[in-house]
């Protein structure tokens, strides 16, 4: 069973496919870290970004985004659980392809983000995958192992 996060939000198109190939899912349900984990695979751990923009949010100093977020990581990491950042919305293929980026809201740049996101991997493990919004609730079933014979997903 794949458990989703109580406080994740505009996740229809990934309930609608976990509908549609008869995943069974859990919602709403507190999870520590991340959005997403299969309850066979619990050790890996999926954190659910609707844009670029939004990881850019949430990486930001001198917000309480940083540091929320940076805990989230630490204590994945503490408890040595595979921390995956999906971030959904990109046609980007690789996290360096996102040095290109440019923020439509603040100054910030692809290269920023783009350490931003390799200090994470560097103090956390954290690894980050790209995807378009289409792709994401099948990532999620491959990222997790998540195995249903009854339909072959």
């Amino acid at each position: 069973m794949i458990i989703v996060d109580s406080r994740e939000k505009k996740w229809d198109h990934i309930r609608e496919y976990f509908d549609k190939h008869e995943i069974p899912h859990e919602f709403p349900h507190k999870l520590d870290e991340g959005d997403y984990v299969n309850s066979d695979n619990p050790n890996i751990v999926i954190d659910r970004k609707a844009n670029v923009q939004e990881i850019a949010a949430n990486l930001s100093r001198g917000k309480n985004n940083i540091v929320r977020f940076t805990k989230e990581c630490r204590r994945a990491y503490s408890r040595h659980k595979r921390f995956v950042v999906l971030i959904e919305g990109t046609d980007a293929k690789t996290v360096a392809d996102l040095k290109q980026w440019k923020s439509k809201v603040t100054k910030h740049t692809g290269g920023w983000l783009v350490r931003e996101m390799f200090e994470l991997t560097r103090a956390y493990n954290v690894e980050w995958e790209l995807c378009r919004k289409s792709e994401t609730a099948r990532r999620i079933l491959e990222i997790t192992g998540y195995k249903n014979e009854k339909t072959n997903v």
